[in-house]
Parts: structure tokens; sequence; C-alpha cells
């Protein structure tokens, strides 16, 4: 069952659309932004404001497109603020799942496809398990670049004990028992850019997805 907020911001879209098609756009937004219908805060809907304003440019009338898009943007705050990057440590799973929850929020404020929001999400998820499982702790930075070639630059550091048989990992002949070599892999053919050194002293990877 949705919440008020959740109900609030449907009844705001069948100002212009259907109640089905305003039901179902709602979910949709929610659903590709990683948020549950039923506990959704006002502040989290920002994530949803992408997918909105995309539905509002096919759903609504041109003569009532402008003053939709500015009602969604009142309720649930404009994508078109300049995103923060978000820089924090990582020690613990709760860390993994915040580190993922803010690279939906800045692919959110970006604008960035679904995919382009799940490619993002999951490879701050992947590199920051890793920290926690390998290094114990580290950082993960989430810097969203705008303009004509919109992207999302991470970067994991550790000063663990690195990564032996890096070639091995990457190429995907190799997984630990606890998944290393997948997470690494598939966080490498996910990127478009993808750079990684690795030896005693620590390892450190950056990673491009194009949004």
């Amino acid at each position: 069952m949705e919440n008020a907020e959740v109900e609030k911001l449907i009844e705001l879209l069948k100002r212009y659309i259907s109640s089905v098609n305003a039901r179902a756009l709602v979910l949709r937004a929610l659903r590709e932004s990683g948020l549950a219908s039923n506990k959704v805060t006002r502040k989290e809907l920002r994530l949803c404001s992408a997918t909105l304003r995309r539905g509002v440019e096919l759903f609504v009338s041109p003569i009532s497109r402008d003053e939709a898009l500015r009602d969604i943007s009142r309720f649930c705050g404009s994508d078109s603020l300049r995103p923060d990057a978000c820089s924090m440590s990582v020690l613990t799973e709760m860390d993994v799942s915040k580190a993922r929850s803010e690279a939906r929020r800045i692919c959110g404020h970006l604008g960035a496809q679904p995919f382009a929001m799940q490619k993002v999400a999951t490879i701050v998820s992947e590199l920051a398990r890793n920290i926690v499982l390998y290094a114990q702790r580290g950082t993960i930075e989430i810097v969203p670049v705008a303009g004509s070639g919109k992207r999302v630059v991470i970067r994991a550091s550790d000063q663990g004990p690195g990564i032996p048989n890096l070639d091995r990992v990457l190429s995907g002949r190799y997984q630990s028992k606890t998944g290393l070599g997948r997470g690494l892999s598939g966080s490498q053919r996910l990127a478009d850019r993808f750079d990684i050194s690795t030896g005693r002293n620590g390892t450190h990877v950056t990673a491009e997805v194009a949004v």
C-alpha cells in the first residue's frame, strides 16, 4: 500500500493525466529509483524527478506541460539542481547500502537513464562490498559530471593487502569463495572506463559510466 506522500504525488499528476497513468508513472519512478512505495519520504522523492519529468513530456498535452513540470519540481524538488559529489567512509554493510543510495541520488539529479542508474549503483555496491570484505575499511567517492557528456565517476580506495592474481580476477577466470572475481570483473564490464591499481599499500579503482 502506498504511503501518504506517494498518494499526494499521484493526486498531483491526476490533474494532468488519467488516474491509471498517474499511478503507473509514479510506481515506475519509485521502482527505477530503488524506493519502496510504502515508506518513501518527501526528501527521497527527489530521486524520482527525472523519470516523472520524462513521463510528463510523453503524456501531458503541450498546453499544460510547463505547469505540470513546475508542480513536480515544487513537490519533489528540481532535478536541474547541480548534484553534489559524495565521499564517504566504508566500514560495514550499512555503508554499502548508503553508498548505493547516494549513487541513485546523484544519478537521479543528473537525469540518468534507468539502465545507467542501475549500472552506477551496481558498481558502487560491488566496490564498497569488496572494501568491507577484504580491506575492512576504505572510501567511496561518487562524482557527477554534468554537461553534454554527462557521466558519473566512482573512486574506491583502501589500504588493504592488495589483490593477488589481478589479471585472472579481471578476466573472469578466477572467483574467490566470497565472490571477489565476479564483483570486480562485473564492474569492469559495466563501466565505460575502468582503471585499477593494487599492491601492498592498498587498492585504488576508478570507474566511469556515461548516463
